[in-house]
């Protein structure tokens, strides 16, 4: 509430001064009314910028729980079951579908690897020599610090580390050391490796490398690869570790079970942000009563608890168990989720969508970032809009507290003149009066005697 300031306080001697001081607060009374108006308007902003603070984290927190779905649905999260994993092991990424899969590794191929010819020398006179590598088919000029097994091959990983990693490995015993560098390629291919100096070789070559082969599917096409690591569908990958006679079967599926709690999510956040909504109608409703927002957020909402694709064996949220009851809130069945997965999860895939690539997915994440998009969303401007507001009537209501402190200060010096004028008239007429009565009371004696 606004208030009048007591520094200026008046207080008058004359016996109109309790008068002259309700005209005072009359006046300051007067001119704080707007005051009081500003501050009513500043207590119903905030509350009404605090609650679409507070929609604003449950309607974020509802975006939050559809990417989660996404992500349940996404290539990331299908499980792939391996027949045989001693001979191939597989991952999925986003892109994954569901399917079974064959893959015959004919041959694993294998890494070509060289290991020094004979204890390795450290040569601690002058500066190290140019060592000549091969590896990858290309030749490269190594330049180690010194000349110790240790600071060779660290050069070699530095320099051609793409084509061929060097390790330093002590062949003889702990009492009797001998340490060597041994070579193995980055790809699976014929190409030695070798470490030379002035044209001879250091090495003695161990394995000779050969490039990968499998078979996908029954194609009866051979692939050849020269790494071990190979993509055989959008986001299903795999990583060859041995050659098998028969071939390996992958089983990639959806786990039920991740969806069902993303769901669930979903079901929590969207309950949470419909019964915020809902308080702010109808009698004793929120700060927000009666601002058109509330109605878009209303609208927002039912959309989504109702949203359909139109066709399809999966074409509403029902068919995911997910039922928006008359008081606006969804609920769950997990059951026919299970059960529509179980015969319909290609339908399923197709009704979510994805948030990136349509469907009910991106259908909602595009209705909530029109929402909740910290730069551009309508809750977002309005709570923006608000707090400007609020900066303009706080410094409104400064600006005419202090035109009021200055009109009570001008108001009680000009009452303090007054009073004093009205209180030394009083002074003279009491003295005037005096004098009369005396006046007359001496007229009247000399009358008696």
């Amino acid at each position: 509430m606004a208030t009048a300031s007591t520094s200026s306080l008046f207080t008058g001697t004359s016996a109109f001064s309790s008068s002259l001081q309700s005209a005072i607060t009359r006046e300051v009374a007067i001119a704080t009314l707007p005051i009081t108006q500003l501050q009513s308007d500043q207590t119903t902003l905030t509350s009404q910028s605090t609650e679409l603070g507070t929609i604003t984290t449950l309607f974020t927190n509802l975006q939050t729980a559809v990417q989660g779905i996404d992500q349940a649905v996404s290539g990331s999260s299908f499980t792939p079951t391996v027949s045989d994993p001693s001979v191939l092991t597989a991952s999925t990424s986003d892109g994954a579908a569901e399917g079974n899969y064959s893959v015959l590794v004919s041959d694993a191929g294998a890494y070509s690897t060289s290991l020094s010819t004979s204890t390795w020398v450290d040569n601690q006179s002058g500066s190290p020599p140019p060592y000549q590598l091969l590896a990858g088919g290309q030749s490269f000029t190594i330049t180690p610090t010194d000349d110790s097994a240790a600071s060779v091959a660290s050069a070699i990983n530095s320099q051609a580390g793409d084509n061929v990693q060097a390790t330093v490995v002590n062949v003889g015993s702990g009492s009797t050391p001998d340490y060597r560098i041994s070579l193995q390629s980055t790809t699976l291919d014929g190409d030695p490796v070798d470490l030379q100096l002035n044209g001879a070789s250091l090495q003695t070559q161990q394995i000779t490398g050969q490039a990968a082969q499998y078979e996908v599917n029954g194609s009866g096409l051979t692939v050849t690869s020269n790494t071990p690591t190979v993509t055989i569908s959008p986001g299903l990958t795999v990583d060859l570790l041995a050659s098998s006679a028969t071939a390996d079967n992958i089983t990639v599926e959806r786990s039920s079970t991740t969806l069902a709690n993303a769901l669930t999510s979903f079901t929590t956040a969207y309950n949470a942000a419909a019964t915020e909504v809902t308080a702010q109608r109808g009698q004793n409703a929120g700060p927000l009563q009666g601002q058109s927002i509330v109605f878009d957020l209303s609208e927002a909402l039912g959309s989504i608890g109702t949203y359909s694709s139109g066709s399809g064996a999966i074409s509403g949220l029902t068919d995911l168990g997910l039922t928006l009851g008359t008081n606006g809130q969804l609920t769950f069945n997990e059951s026919t989720l299970l059960g529509s997965d179980l015969t319909n999860s290609t339908a399923i895939d197709a009704y979510l969508g994805s948030i990136a690539g349509g469907g009910f997915l991106q259908s909602v994440n595009n209705t909530l970032t029109g929402l909740v998009d910290p730069t551009s969303g309508e809750v977002t401007n309005a709570q923006t809009s608000m707090t400007t507001e609020l900066s303009q009537i706080g410094t409104e209501i400064t600006t005419q507290q202090a035109q009021v402190t200055l009109l009570q200060t001008n108001l009680t010096n000009q009452m303090a003149a007054a009073d004093a004028l009205i209180s030394s008239m009083e002074q003279t007429y009491s003295y005037v009066s005096d004098l009369f009565a005396s006046t007359q009371a001496n007229e009247t004696a000399i009358a008696s005697g």
